[in-house]
C-alpha cells in the first residue's frame, strides 16, 4: 500500500512584522555532528536541535537581507519543554498545561530574555523522512520503509530534521513572518518525540523568538 505523509505546523505571535528582503549570495553554517541520526530512544541532543535548527534559520534571514539570530538558552528551555508537553500530550497547540508556561507570551517571560517582540513557530514531523511523500512500508516492526525508487528511507539527522521543519515554515505565510522578523534578535528551538505516532513516532517542534 501507498502512503502519503502530511506534515502539521502553526504559528502564533506577540508582534511580527512580515519583511521581505532582497536576496543575496548566502550559505548555511555547518553545525558539528548535525549530520548524525537523532536517537530519541536514547537522548535527543537539544543543544544540537537548537544550533541546527539556527542555522537554517539564518541562512533564510541571510536571503532576505536580514541580521542573524543569536542563541538563548532560556528561550531553548521554555521551547523544549513546550515541545515535549506537546509529544506528551500529542497535540499540536500554543497553549499547554505545564504551570507558568500556558501560552506563548508566558513562555517568552519564563525564558528571562527581555523582550518588545517575540513570537513562537510549532511543527510537527515524521521520524523517518517520509514527510509529504509517497512511500510503503517495509517492515513495520522494523521501521522500515521504502521511497518510489525503491530505496529505503532513513530517519532524521539534526541537518535534515531543521531543514524540513524550516522549509515547511516558510512556505507558510504566518510562519515565515515570524522568521522574517527584524525586531527579534535571539531563538530557541526544542524538540520532543512521541513514540506512540504511527510509522515509528513523530516530532514535535518549539521554537521561540525574542528581540
Amino acid at each position: 500500500m501507498i502512503i502519503r505523509f502530511a506534515r502539521q505546523v502553526a504559528a502564533a505571535a506577540v508582534a511580527v512584522p512580515l519583511l521581505l528582503g532582497a536576496a543575496e549570495a548566502c550559505s548555511r553554517a555547518s553545525v558539528r555532528g548535525a549530520d548524525a541520526a537523532i536517537r530519541p530512544e536514547a537522548r535527543i541532543d537539544q543543544a544540537l536541535v537548537d544550533a541546527a535548527i539556527r542555522s537554517e534559520l539564518n541562512y533564510q534571514r541571510c536571503r532576505a537581507g536580514l541580521p542573524p539570530l543569536s542563541e538563548a538558552n532560556g528561550l531553548r528551555k521554555v521551547a523544549g519543554q513546550h515541545a515535549k508537553w506537546m509529544a506528551q500530550a500529542r497535540t499540536l497547540s500554543h497553549r499547554s498545561g505545564t504551570p507558568g508556561q500556558g501560552t506563548t507570551l508566558a513562555r517568552i517571560k519564563a525564558s528571562g530574555v527581555r523582550f518588545r517582540a517575540g513570537s513562537e513557530n510549532i511543527g510537527q514531523i515524521a521520524r523517518f523522512q517520509i514527510d509529504g511523500k509517497h512511500f510503503r512500508i517495509a517492515s513495520s516492526t522494523a521501521c522500515g520503509f521504502l521511497g518510489g525508487n525503491g530505496r529505503a528511507i532513513p530517519p532524521h539527522s539534526y541537518a535534515s530534521l531543521a531543514q524540513t521543519i524550516v522549509a515547511y515554515w516558510m512556505a507558510s505565510a504566518d510562519h515565515r513572518r515570524n522568521i522574517l522578523d527584524r525586531r527579534v534578535s535571539r531563538v530557541g528551538s526544542g524538540v520532543g518525540f512521541d513514540a506512540r505516532a504511527p510509522y515509528c513516532g513523530n516530532y514535535y517542534v518549539s521554537q521561540n523568538f525574542a528581540g
